[in-house]
């Protein structure tokens, strides 16, 4: 009788969907798709460790070339 009163409703509480946030679908596709991300990773990782190697190269040249 209180219920009609105060016009509760209990369906309400028990769908509570909450929205997805955008870091959990990323963490979600990165779970999904391991091997393709390891490989993207481990490719920048190559890729930035050889500039660097690279540049630290150049600069021995280049401090090389002040001493003779």
């Amino acid at each position: 009788m209180k219920e009609d009163f105060f016009k509760i409703g209990y369906s309400a509480y028990l769908n509570n969907n909450k929205k997805q946030k955008w870091t959990s679908l990323i963490f979600e596709k990165i779970a999904k798709h391991k091997l393709i991300f390891a490989i993207i990773f481990i490719a920048l990782i190559c890729a930035t460790i050889n500039f660097w190697l690279i540049f630290k190269f150049m600069y021995v040249l280049e401090a090389s070339a002040f001493v003779y």
